[in-house]
């Protein structure tokens, strides 16, 4: 039975810069709500600290294993969650004050999935936009009424029905990987929206070394999952590894191309996209071929 009308889970990796209004900015979204706050940390810097000091009254702070990816943390604050609806997110966004309402929205029409729009925050490095147009351009636009009905939705600004999300995570010992969830969800007939009035603002976020280690361990998880369940070839696989980075440079290009406040960043971005981009696919071959990286098995403890 839910204790909470909404559990937000903020996955933090390397968030010192941007934790604090992270959890500023979620707390007072949920403001007047029952609700908790449950941050998972798996960091070599003070993210948790910080969460701890400056919010340990708002919200419970987990400390993993550094290390621990991001659906992993994820998973482990969704089993721990009792609300009925339990919105994602991480420690680099910010987020409206309308941010849950208008999740929450969709929810109520329905639909077991509901996600805003991504955008970037002021002040962010090249390194940031690299991380940002690789992983968020898909999500650039804001929908100007309800998109109903779409395949997939990032779980980084993402609310679902709590019961399903948290009944998919008791099923797996691998985290919440939000592809396969949206397949079993569609395939259980299922919904997911994009929602005008849910954006969330991508802030300063990993060191580099960081994020190019967590691209190459996601796409090890991809390329294993596309040979193990989609049907792909491990040897097709491997062989278009060389073409990724550009196809993934070139995708992302289209959709930022008309948006004049983006090209010039995704430009100057590009080097390290790519070499980003370069990291994911390499790790999808190696997935591809030896299988996905095993769960960190990292324990959780309360800050």
């Amino acid at each position: 039975m839910a204790m909470f009308d909404v559990s937000v889970i903020i996955a933090s990796v390397e968030s010192a810069r941007s934790i604090e209004r992270c959890i500023e900015s979620v707390c007072a979204a949920l403001e007047g709500r029952s609700s908790e706050v449950i941050v998972v940390d798996a960091s070599r810097d003070t993210s948790a600290d910080i969460a701890e000091r400056d919010f340990g009254h708002a919200a419970v702070v987990i400390r993993c294993a550094p290390g621990t990816l991001t659906p992993e943390l994820w998973a482990i604050g969704i089993r721990l969650s009792t609300g009925r609806v339990i919105a994602l997110t991480t420690g680099h966004f910010e987020v409206g004050q309308a941010w849950v309402e208008n999740l929450e929205s969709a929810l109520r029409a329905g639909h077991t999935g509901a996600a805003g729009r991504l955008d970037l925050a002021d002040a962010t490095s090249v390194t940031d936009w690299a991380v940002f147009y690789l992983r968020y351009s898909e999500f650039l636009q804001e929908p100007k009424e309800v998109w109903r009905g779409v395949p997939g939705i990032p779980a980084d600004n993402a609310a679902y029905d709590g019961e399903a999300i948290r009944r998919f995570v008791m099923n797996s010992d691998d985290g919440f990987w939000e592809v396969e969830f949206h397949r079993q969800l569609h395939a259980a007939g299922g919904s997911l929206a994009v929602v005008p009035g849910a954006t969330a603002r991508y802030a300063r976020s990993f060191p580099f070394p960081t994020i190019a280690r967590h691209r190459f361990h996601h796409g090890r998880h991809a390329g294993a999952w596309r040979a193990s369940r989609a049907g792909r070839s491990a040897a097709m696989i491997v062989a278009g590894t060389p073409l990724v980075p550009f196809a993934l440079a070139l995708r992302a290009w289209r959709r930022v191309r008309p948006m004049v406040e983006h090209r010039g960043r995704f430009v100057r971005a590009l080097p390290a996209f790519l070499v980003l981009a370069t990291c994911w696919a390499v790790g999808e071959a190696v997935g591809a071929i030896g299988g996905a990286p095993a769960p960190s098995g990292s324990v959780p403890r309360r800050a």
